[in-house]
């Protein structure tokens, strides 16, 4: 008999319990509502861009990188784009479907502490977004670059945590004594609140959430280069166990990065080769962090027998051309946008594109002919063959750095370890 007494006291305490609960404000739940709406939105486009680059490079600019500066493919290129081996905006867009649904049944239930208690959570995962997002923004300093994307999530995140509090009828001046009170009710403590906070509900509610979202985008990281299995570490170690072997870098062969940086890159590419072309769109988007630190050198290695007589058989015809045509554009002051820009052809090297390339750039086309079918130009990429040829170069892409050569190029976190490995041990 007590204890029913006992379970009916505490009905009835609950029933004045919700009935206290004061009615939540509808206005910042819509608010609340559309700008969880933009954020995934945002976040669902920025998880893509971020696998998409993973897997092929920067072949093209992105909607949202106007310039060097104003650039979001930088920054998804980055190893920052990654959290616990998923893309940082996956996780936002978890927090976005969390913040959607938290504030949709708010509007809609009767039960004004199941809503008070699942927005007051909401808020307080809020504010752990927008201290993340300070973080994040600290990476885009770093990086020296502006992501019109990743600026609209953390717009978003600051907004949620701001409309928030009046939903639940929560003064600004008492957020700090509403914190500490929520943290009572969490331990299980007596605390100032209407509601009950249900940890033991609301928790398993968010680890369903986010376990479930971590697993379900496991099936598209699979795939992408970089985000294998390898071990890194490993992969490290047997890296740098590898005598460094000397490479006679020409004075004028193309650099990218800082030349006077303690880390040399070198990379001995083909033109016609696919392989080469992935590694052309892939290498300085997962370098470009590292931008001061190391100097990216570029070095033929066509795989034309033509230009390259250690080959017993002809492979690429067009690799001998493309090349020639390369140092050309060296010569007349832009290497790697027409680098770039033979790669995205690769499909229909030929002279007519050499020369069409070269009308783009507003370069005078007979002076490039004569310099494209001149013997400077062979001669120019006959010595980086010999030079490849004299450390042991057989295939393209083959990339070395400080000397060693990096066999899992493909993999942006073994690069990026092996570059602050270098680092670490020349003591920067």
């Amino acid at each position: 008999m007590p204890k029913q007494g006992s379970a009916r006291r505490q009905r009835r305490e609950k029933r004045v319990r919700r009935a206290q609960v004061p009615p939540l404000r509808t206005g910042p739940l819509w608010g609340t509502l559309g700008l969880a709406v933009f954020g995934g939105a945002l976040a669902l486009y920025a998880t893509g861009l971020t696998f998409e680059i993973a897997r092929q490079g920067v072949i093209d600019p992105s909607g949202c990188s106007l310039n060097d500066f104003i650039n979001c493919d930088v920054a998804h290129a980055s190893s920052y784009a990654f959290f616990l081996g998923v893309p940082v905006a996956w996780w936002g867009f978890l927090f976005y479907l969390w913040t959607a649904l938290a504030a949709l049944y708010a509007t809609r239930t009767q039960n004004r502490e199941a809503a008070t208690g699942a927005v007051a959570l909401t808020w307080l995962l809020s504010l752990g977004a927008v201290l993340f997002s300070a973080y994040k923004a600290w990476h885009l300093v770093n990086l020296g670059v502006l992501c019109l994307v990743c600026v609209g999530m953390y717009a978003a995140n600051l907004g949620i945590a701001v409309l928030l509090p009046p939903a639940i009828n929560l003064s600004y001046r008492n957020l700090g004594a509403f914190l500490v009170n929520y943290a009572r009710g969490l331990a299980g403590q007596e605390a100032a609140l209407d509601f009950d906070p249900k940890p033991a509900r609301y928790g398993l509610l968010l680890a369903a959430l986010f376990g479930l979202g971590f697993v379900g985008i496991q099936g598209y990281n699979d795939g992408t280069p970089g985000r294998s299995d390898v071990d890194v570490q490993q992969a490290v170690s047997l890296h740098f166990r590898q005598p460094p072997v000397d490479i006679p870098v020409p004075a004028d062969a193309p650099v990218w990065g800082n030349p006077a940086a303690p880390i040399r890159i070198v990379e001995f590419a083909d033109f016609q080769c696919p392989a080469c072309r992935e590694s052309a769109f892939h290498l300085r988007g997962t370098l470009y962090e590292f931008r001061d630190d190391v100097a990216l050198y570029f070095m033929h290695y066509p795989l034309d027998r033509t230009i390259n007589e250690r080959l017993q058989r002809q492979v690429h015809v067009q690799a001998g051309p493309a090349a020639r045509a390369a140092v050309c554009a060296a010569q007349f002051g832009d290497f790697w946008g027409y680098h770039d820009e033979l790669f995205r052809n690769q499909t229909i090297l030929g002279e007519r594109l050499y020369l069409g390339l070269a009308e783009q750039q507003g370069w005078d086309t007979e002076a490039f002919a004569a310099c494209l079918n001149g013997e400077a130009a062979l001669e120019r990429v006959r010595r980086d063959v010999t030079a490849g040829t004299a450390i042991g170069v057989s295939a393209t892409p083959s990339i070395y750095v400080n000397g060693r050569r990096v066999a899992l190029w493909r993999n942006s976190d073994v690069i990026r370890a092996v570059i602050r490995e270098e680092l670490k041990r020349l003591g920067s």
